[in-house]
C-alpha cells in the first residue's frame, strides 16, 4: 500500500509539479500564467508566486540557519501598499501567507503591477486587464445605498437631503462628484469619495423638495464630468419619503448637461416608472436595489 501510494504521489507531482495547500489553493504547473521565484538568501529559503489567473499570491519563508531572523515582507497592487507582514523566525520555523489581489486594482488602468519586495529577493509580475468602469461589479467606488432626512436650516426650516452611500473595495480612491436631480432638485451636488483608510463614505445633498412629499429622481456619480460617459461612473433611479423606505434601482449611467448650462438637465416624473415589479435583490435595509423587469420605459437599467 505505501509503494502505491508513493507511485501515485510520484505521479501527480510529475503532471502537475508543485503541490500545496498554501499555494493559492491550487495545483499549478510550467503552463500556468504566474511569475515564480525560489531561492535561498542569508539562510532563509524564500518562496514566492504570483498567481495571474487566480488573481492571488503565495509566500513561503523557511530559516535553514541557527538564528533567529526576522523577515521584512512588502506586498503591493498598481504602487499601493497592501500588506506589510514582518515573519519572526526560530531557526528551523516556517511561515507562510496567502492573499488574493483580485479586489485592489487600480481599475482606472489598463496594465497592473503586483510586487512583493522582501528583506532578500523581489518579484514582480504585470497583469494586462481592462476595466469597463461603468460596470457596478469591477471593483471601485459605487452608490450602495440611499436614505432620505430631514434637517434644519440656518433660517430654521425643515429641508430634506439625500443621504447617498459609497462603497469601495478597493485601496485606491476613486473621487469625484455626486449630482441629484428631482423634479425640484435640479443638480445639487457634493463631493463624493471613500477614504483610502475607510470602505464606505455618505455624501449628503440638500434638496428642493418638500420633506412631506414623495421624492422621486436620479442619483449620479462620476470622477470625470456629468456630461461625458466617461471615468468610474455610476447611476441610479429612487423613489420614496423621508425617514420612510426608498426604493432604488441602479441605472446605467447617462450622462447630462451640467447644471449651470444654459440647456441644464431636468428630471420630469415618469408614471411608467411605477409599472416596475419588485426590485429581486436587498442590498441594504430600507433600500432596494436589484434587476427588475420594465414596462415600456425608455430608461436603460442594469440587470
Amino acid at each position: 500500500m505505501l509503494l502505491v501510494m508513493l507511485l501515485v504521489f510520484v505521479i501527480l507531482a510529475g503532471v502537475s509539479g508543485i503541490v500545496s495547500a498554501d499555494d493559492c489553493d491550487r495545483v499549478y504547473d510550467d503552463a500556468s500564467n504566474t511569475e515564480k521565484l525560489e531561492t535561498t538568501e542569508d539562510e532563509i529559503e524564500y518562496f514566492i508566486l504570483i498567481d495571474k489567473d487566480q488573481e492571488c499570491g503565495t509566500i513561503r519563508l523557511s530559516n535553514t540557519g541557527d538564528d533567529f531572523r526576522i523577515v521584512l515582507v512588502s506586498i503591493f497592487t498598481d504602487e499601493k501598499d497592501i500588506l506589510n507582514p514582518a515573519p519572526e523566525l526560530e531557526p528551523g520555523e516556517n511561515w507562510s501567507t496567502t492573499w488574493d489581489f483580485s479586489q485592489d486594482y487600480d481599475v482606472t488602468n489598463d496594465t497592473h503591477s503586483v510586487r512583493v519586495s522582501t528583506t532578500g529577493p523581489d518579484l514582480e509580475a504585470n497583469i494586462e486587464k481592462d476595466f469597463d468602469l461603468s460596470d457596478p461589479d469591477i471593483p471601485a467606488q459605487r452608490i450602495t445605498d440611499v436614505h432620505l432626512i430631514e434637517e434644519t436650516n440656518e433660517d430654521g426650516d425643515r429641508i430634506a437631503k439625500a443621504a447617498v452611500t459609497f462603497e469601495n473595495p478597493s485601496p485606491h480612491a476613486n473621487p469625484g462628484h455626486v449630482f441629484v436631480h428631482t423634479t425640484e432638485t435640479h443638480g445639487e451636488s457634493d463631493l463624493a469619495l471613500v477614504p483610502m483608510s475607510e470602505e464606505t463614505a455618505t455624501s449628503y445633498i440638500e434638496l428642493d423638495d418638500d420633506p412631506d412629499s414623495t421624492i422621486e429622481g436620479e442619483i449620479r456619480y462620476n470622477t470625470e464630468l456629468i456630461h461625458e460617459d466617461a471615468g468610474v461612473r455610476d447611476q441610479v433611479w429612487f423613489r420614496g419619503e423621508v425617514g420612510g423606505e426608498v426604493t432604488v434601482q441602479r441605472q446605467e449611467f447617462e450622462p447630462v448637461a451640467h447644471p449651470t448650462e444654459d440647456d441644464a438637465y431636468r428630471y420630469d416624473a415618469d408614471e411608467s416608472v411605477l409599472e416596475y415589479l419588485p426590485p429581486s435583490e436587498q442590498l441594504a435595509a430600507g433600500v432596494l436595489i436589484g434587476g427588475v423587469l420594465a414596462i415600456g420605459i425608455g430608461r436603460r437599467f442594469w440587470n
